[in-house]
């Protein structure tokens, strides 16, 4: 079939096939860089298929979006239910760009009067967009604009949503023959969005932490804010700071890679925020960590952890000696002191545990694995009555998961008051040394003598059990306040990852 028409006064002749030979090669336009909000399909149906006449059309470009919020806000065709609420409260823009390379438009053809110039309508999912206009033989950089309510998001559990792009081909000339032919290069989305969120456990915990149950409001309020999240298991409760950092990594690289967002928020609990800080020196350049935001992370370290240790190495002489051959002795005391944030044989345990002291706080501190997230935002607690009594019982749950049982219950609820006394009153305990002195007497065990040394806080330091006030909020970031009567269990709650958010949900 040959194209004829008559363009400003001239009269032009072209094969089809040399026009198809011209539009299968690549438009001059290079599809934008995805990212978080920026999306491209560059092959498939109705692109790339040379210069189509309308027998051969309509061009049809089905384009899955990936939601940029979470899936409470999609309506079941994939659309914002409250599109205005988002856009207010800055976790979406309110418009998105369609851009297109179009080829061979000749909207402003000159004809005989036998034949209309090209016109070819674009719709976007069944609503007529425009006509498009451009020049023979000739690429053009094409696009438009719909509010965002206007863009159906494929999520999880509606993976099949697609937007429908159409262009009907030459329709002026509908019954009159075929005259005119396009094509399509590929097509983009851009519209502004906040980058996604993910959630991270601490020590001797995992993503259930999270739960209504444990941590009342939280996914509540993840859910009402609007914002793209995830929560994650490191696959080790108890796992160390380095090895859990290079899991959450990988995880996190794949949870990105479906948006293809490029940056992560991230809110954690306790060691998570450990965890993170080292992730955030191995992420790069895969993604970066754009904010953290923590909840009693001990980030300068715990007391607690520096005793439990030193408690666990002297019971494992013992048992090196021969002196708990049955290993009660280690046993008690892996259930009282190294439980003491969870219950018996509950708590946290090494390598974790390690990363938890003074010690490893200054090293890490030291290597940069902490204090290294530009947008910080930080929250403690005090479970007690600052520091000016011991707590109550109630002033401590619920970290005492045998709180009913008889004798057990209220034995580690008097633990956790000394654990809550005793960061009140140091800042850390470092061993010095360990000394077997043998026995003169064969009959005799040997005697195993620990040297550690305290040190002694300048004044009174509240905390929620496990986390000082100054650890939690380290000298670097922003502190967001810190709670009373919180421990460090219920310091994961609505009103705190509300205050996180209000910083961190930004558009991109």
């Amino acid at each position: 079939m040959m194209k004829t028409f008559v363009q400003a006064g001239a009269s032009l002749t072209l094969l089809a096939g040399s026009a198809c030979a011209l539009a299968q090669t690549t438009s001059p336009f290079t599809p934008p860089e995805q990212d978080m909000g920026k999306y491209v399909i560059n092959s498939g149906a109705g692109l790339d298929s040379g210069c189509t006449f309308r027998g051969s059309g309509p061009l049809v470009v089905r384009f899955k979006v990936p939601a940029p919020v979470n899936e409470t806000q999609l309506d079941g065709q994939g659309k914002l239910k409250d599109p205005g609420k988002l856009v207010a409260d800055k976790v979406v823009g309110a418009r998105a760009k369609i851009s297109f390379p179009v080829y061979d438009i000749d909207d402003k053809a000159v004809t005989d009067g036998t034949y209309a110039p090209e016109i070819d309508n674009l719709s976007w999912n069944g609503t007529f967009i425009k006509t498009l206009s451009g020049f023979n033989n000739q690429w053009v950089n094409d696009s438009f604009e719909v509010d965002i309510g206007e863009v159906k998001f494929a999520s999880p559990s509606n993976p099949g949503v697609v937007n429908e792009f159409r262009v009907d081909i030459d329709t002026g000339n509908v019954g009159n023959g075929e005259y005119w032919c396009m094509s399509i290069d590929w097509v983009g989305i851009e519209f502004d969005a906040a980058y996604p969120f993910a959630l991270i456990h601490g020590i001797a915990a995992k993503d259930d932490t999270w739960d209504a149950a444990e941590a009342p409001g939280v996914l509540d309020t993840m859910d009402k804010s609007g914002a793209l999240y995830k929560r994650f298991f490191t696959g080790n409760r108890n796992g160390a700071v380095m090895t859990n950092a290079a899991d959450l990594k990988g995880q996190i690289a794949g949870y990105l890679d479906q948006v293809k967002a490029k940056k992560v928020n991230l809110i954690v609990h306790s060691k998570g925020g450990l965890d993170s800080q080292a992730m955030a020196v191995l992420s790069p350049p895969e993604f970066e960590v754009l904010s953290l935001g923590t909840l009693s992370t001990p980030h300068r370290g715990s007391v607690v952890a520096d005793l439990t240790l030193l408690q666990r190495a002297l019971a494992s002489i013992y048992e090196g000696n021969g002196q708990d051959p049955n290993g009660y002795a280690r046993r008690f005391v892996d259930s009282t002191t190294a439980g003491i944030a969870s219950g018996f044989g509950a708590g946290p345990q090494p390598p974790g545990l390690n990363d938890l002291t003074t010690q490893s706080a200054n090293q890490a501190i030291s290597a940069g694995l902490r204090g290294n997230v530009g947008n910080t935002f930080t929250i403690g607690a005090d479970a007690g009555p600052n520091c000016s009594r011991e707590p109550s019982n109630g002033e401590i749950d619920p970290m005492n998961p045998i709180s009913g049982v008889p004798i057990f219950g209220n034995y580690t609820y008097n633990a956790l008051r000394l654990a809550y006394m005793t960061i009140c009153n140091f800042s850390s305990a470092v061993q010095l040394s360990f000394e077997v002195l043998p026995s003169f007497d064969p009959s005799v065990p040997p005697i195993t003598v620990l040297t550690y040394q305290t040190v002694l806080n300048a004044s009174a330091s509240p905390n929620d059990v496990v986390v000082a006030l100054p650890s939690a909020n380290p000298g670097w970031g922003t502190p967001l306040g810190n709670q009373n009567s919180i421990n460090h269990s219920t310091v994961k709650n609505g009103g705190n990852v509300r205050k996180i958010l209000d910083e961190t949900i930004k558009l991109r």
